[in-house]
């Protein structure tokens, strides 16, 4: 997946969940996040898991 790939699905990921009113989880605060250009807040998390 290219990174425009990966921004792409961010704001389709961000547009569908504040459509829904799913605005508190992880999941949204992440794709926000990237949407905006600021570090994924979930990547330091996935680096200890992995």
């Amino acid at each position: 997946m290219t990174q425009d790939d990966s921004l792409h699905y961010w704001q389709n990921m961000r547009i569908a969940m504040e459509a829904a009113g799913a605005t508190s989880s992880a999941i949204y605060k992440r794709a926000l996040a990237i949407t905006q250009g600021l570090p994924d807040p979930l990547a330091s998390q996935d680096l200890a898991e992995g």
